[in-house]
């Protein structure tokens, strides 16, 4: 009996250095991965978006987003439109917000002819109870540029108020 133990030992001990040694020898034949930086963003640097509403160029409908009243974990949707009020065919550039909680989408197959708009559907995904705040920015030719800034707030969104409110008379200290 003392030959079969000590000849699963001997199994087990060469198991145990195969594995360490597969181990260092992984490590040192694959390189570890380096973090890489970011990729700067040429329009967000070198530009200055200040424009609301409308630029020379293009026009934002509405002027500013607002998300009055939200749900927590729920999707809330809006539209935008980026319409050409210039007298040229245009190409802008829509830079997206830069936070997780607002996402747009839009379909850029042409270029913009005068009149005509891009309809960019806005996402809102919250995930707390807070004041979301973001924009979006769009690029032009040239130095052109506007921004649509995007609000989200945590409140009660009522809008209905009572036009006529009765108060009946009640005597002094009641």
């Amino acid at each position: 009996m003392d030959v079969v133990q000590s000849a699963s030992t001997e199994i087990l001990i060469a198991e145990e250095s195969f594995k360490q040694m597969s181990s260092v020898l992984l490590h040192s034949l694959v390189e570890e991965p380096t973090k890489r930086h970011a990729v700067p963003h040429h329009l967000l640097e070198s530009k200055i978006y200040s424009d609301l509403q409308r630029s020379k160029v293009i026009q934002a409908e509405p002027a500013v987003l607002h998300y009055g009243g939200y749900e927590v974990g729920k999707h809330h949707q809006q539209t935008l439109k980026l319409r050409n009020i210039s007298g040229d065919v245009v190409n802008p550039h829509i830079i997206p917000p830069q936070t997780r909680y607002f996402q747009i989408k839009y379909n850029k197959t042409h270029r913009l002819v005068p009149g005509l708009a891009y309809v960019v559907t806005v996402d809102f995904c919250p995930d707390e109870w807070r004041y979301y705040y973001d924009c979006i920015r769009i690029h032009c030719q040239g130095e052109d540029t506007s921004i649509v800034p995007v609000h989200a707030y945590p409140v009660v969104n009522v809008v209905e108020f009572p036009s006529f409110i009765n108060l009946s008379d009640v005597s002094v200290g009641k």
